[in-house]
């Protein structure tokens, strides 16, 4: 099965695209390597031409490499934890010094727009698509889970349903509500899912995050298509602000930093040569593993 990446590196005013068909579950690995390293390995990739985009559910993972303003922007689907990715931009800070990293949470759209591109241009059919039943999540799939939250006058509520993206619950609008069986409710969450929404009855009001991201941008729009009149914010992935906004009906688990740290170790691990010899750069990514203390680990991207 493929795991599409695109990347795209801007220099001197000019951009261009580069695709490696095996790229999205190895980007994050390739990217937290640093500027020199990564810039290396995407040289040596396939380039595209500048019309020559996939859609935003054919592209799996993407990095933008801008040395002009020194920005890397970047998304894949393959962090399966939150601590995965909590620990992917405690990395990127130390090996990107000097560099803002942002993470995409408009997926390929957000990578189409930094070089000047209309986001349209590579969005699929699921950005607007109806939303679909609407499932009880399990327990045992966090990277497949959605929390709904609801404020009712009457008091709030939890649920958790099955999901790939946040969009499939933003696409029924309001009358999502209506959608939400008994079966669904819960408490509380012991893993960190893929993404929450919170809706207040009341005060018309729609929030949703992500760890992953969106699709039909939905962290760039200031209103939602399906939710006119009310009033949307994106939290990108600050999962603590639905968890507040629930106003007690929905704890989430606190996260292990450490199993991040571990999962990523495992990670170099697995490609790592018979007599253990490594390059020097996944040698230097190893040890900015080892010095990481997870008790202190922030992620360092934008939270706006």
């Amino acid at each position: 099965m493929a795991e599409r990446a695109r990347y795209v590196v801007v220099r001197d005013g000019a951009w261009q695209q580069f695709y490696f068909r095996r790229g999205g579950r190895r980007l994050a690995v390739d990217a937290a390597e640093g500027p020199e390293e990564f810039g290396r390995f995407i040289a040596g990739l396939e380039p595209v031409g500048p019309r020559g985009w996939m859609d935003d559910i054919s592209c799996e993972a993407a990095a933008v490499v801008d040395h002009d303003r020194r920005v890397l922007l970047l998304f894949t689907w393959h962090l399966e934890t939150y601590e995965e990715r909590r620990t992917l931009f405690a990395v990127l800070a130390r090996t990107w010094p000097g560099w803002e990293v942002r993470w995409a949470y408009d997926g390929l759209e957000d990578v189409v727009a930094h070089v000047g591109l209309e986001r349209e241009s590579v969005r699929s059919e699921l950005g607007t698509r109806p939303g679909g039943p609407l499932f009880a999540a399990s327990p045992d799939e966090p990277d497949f889970t959605i929390a709904v939250t609801m404020t009712y006058r009457e008091g709030p509520q939890a649920h958790a349903v099955f999901g790939e993206n946040v969009s499939d619950v933003l696409a029924h609008g309001p009358d999502v509500v209506r959608h939400l069986l008994p079966v669904t409710r819960v408490s509380r969450l012991l893993r960190i899912p893929y993404g929450g929404v919170h809706i207040d009855v009341p005060a018309r009001r729609v929030a949703a995050w992500t760890r992953g991201n969106f699709h039909g941008g939905a962290a760039a729009a200031r209103r939602l298509p399906g939710w006119p009149g009310w009033e949307w914010t994106c939290w990108y992935d600050a999962h603590e602000r639905q968890q507040a906004a629930s106003a007690g009906a929905l704890a989430f688990a606190a996260p292990d930093p450490s199993a991040g740290v571990r999962a990523w170790i495992e990670q170099l691990d697995e490609p790592r040569p018979a007599d253990g010899t490594e390059s020097e750069a996944r040698a230097a990514l190893r040890a900015v593993l080892d010095a990481l203390d997870p008790t202190s680990m922030e992620c360092a991207h934008d939270r706006t």
